[in-house]
Parts: C-alpha cells; structure tokens; sequence
C-alpha cells in the first residue's frame, strides 16, 4: 500500500541520517556534541533526528546526499 511504502521510505531515510552521524557525529552543532560524553554519542544523534521537523530532516539529507547542495 501507499502507506506502507511511505513508512519504508522514511525509516530509510532516518536509518541514513543516523549512520552518517555516526560516522561524522563532529557534523553535528556543537551544542550536541557537548552532550557525547554524558548521555553517549547513539543517544544524541537519535535525540538530535528525533528533534528535526520534516523539512529540516529533508535539508540535512540533501546536504549529506546530494552532490550538488549547498552545504
């Protein structure tokens, strides 16, 4: 269904987000980064995706992905 692709779709797209932070957690704004050391660098970055409006979220992605966006 409609639906069901949706959900695939963005469960990808937030399963990339997080492994490119992970891999690149210093991308990630400063004030996050502070925040490693105390409540670990996983929880963070999943706060940090958990906190992003969709729009925000589709920034990021096009920033990380698309070859050609301004970063």
């Amino acid at each position: 269904s409609k639906v069901e692709r949706m959900r695939v779709k963005a469960e990808r797209f937030m399963t990339l987000l997080f492994e490119n932070y992970m891999e690149n957690p210093t991308l990630l704004p400063e004030r996050h980064q502070l925040r490693f050391e105390k409540y670990g660098t996983e929880r963070v970055i999943c706060d940090y995706i958990a906190s992003m409006t969709d729009r925000y979220a589709q920034d990021e992605y096009k920033k990380l992905y698309e070859p050609f966006e301004r970063a």
